[in-house]
């Protein structure tokens, strides 16, 4: 009995010196941080998330991309590589231009949740809108992975986009991709042997017309090599009548992709 307060004591003591050093003192470090301005008139960084990127921050979350991917760019004092002349270094993360420096506490201030990510299945986002500015790209490859990196392992999101009969005109948000990746959302589609010989009978000649606008070549579809040659071709163009239109949540998501933007500006407490 009389250790038992010695015990309770140091138990106390334990855990409120980890509350303090875990909680309470980076709380008091960093709760008061400001956005950076090196002059007068620059514009403060970073900026809070507004409109179609601040719902988009609810789609990364609620679909789990934080699992797969990181919004942290470590120091270049972590990350081996080895250069052409086969020396070893270090700062893999800032060759691969995922951010022109490390990433600080300073670039979080706005985000909550804050989405730092625990392992990189993909490459790490936190500066995806400055690597990757382009919608368009980011649509096609959340429809389908495969259609930007045949190798990828990124699941499908075609949930987030709708095909639809054109009524008139095809609309500016319609997907720019082959039939091949839009026919079967999420999928790779290809015809039979049945249904591509029905196909060919059926348009062969506007087909061989098509492909043959600009080719030095001819081609005879009467051969398998031609009929295949004109396959791949015919896979490539898009859907006469039919297309593939993103949901509110798929712009929302890349908006907020191409909002993250990350370790681009310089900070003084980034420096090495």
């Amino acid at each position: 009995m009389d250790r038992g307060m010695v015990v309770f004591l140091g138990a106390l003591l334990t855990f409120s010196s980890s509350w303090l050093g875990l909680v309470v003192f980076p709380f008091w470090q960093l709760g008061a941080e400001q956005p950076y301005q090196k002059e007068e008139g620059d514009t403060p960084y970073p900026q809070p998330l507004q409109g179609l990127a601040l719902a988009g921050r609810k789609v990364y979350q609620n679909n789990g991309c934080m699992y797969c991917h990181t919004q942290q760019v470590r120091s270049e004092k972590f990350g081996g590589w080895w250069d052409a002349n086969g020396e070893y270094k270090t700062g893999a993360d800032i060759k691969r231009s995922y951010g022109l420096r490390r990433t600080v506490s300073r670039d979080y201030i706005y985000d909550n949740p804050t989405m730092l990510g625990t392992m990189r299945t993909g490459p790490d986002l936190a500066n995806i809108g400055v690597r990757n500015p382009s919608e368009p790209w980011h649509h096609t490859h959340l429809l389908n992975p495969r259609s930007a990196n045949s190798w990828s392992i990124m699941p499908s999101f075609a949930f987030f986009y709708t095909r639809e009969k054109i009524a008139g005109s095809r609309s500016d948000k319609a997907l720019s991709l082959g039939r091949e990746w839009t026919v079967d959302p999420g999928y790779r589609w290809r015809p039979s042997a049945k249904q591509w010989d029905a196909i060919i009978a059926n348009r062969g000649n506007d087909l061989v017309s098509q492909y043959t606008t600009g080719q030095p070549a001819a081609i005879d579809i009467q051969t398998p090599e031609g009929k295949e040659r004109l396959l791949e071709f015919w896979l490539t163009t898009p859907e006469e009548e039919y297309q593939v239109i993103p949901n509110a949540d798929a712009e929302s998501l890349v908006a907020y992709l191409l909002a993250l933007r990350k370790a681009e500006i310089p900070l003084p407490e980034a420096k090495e």
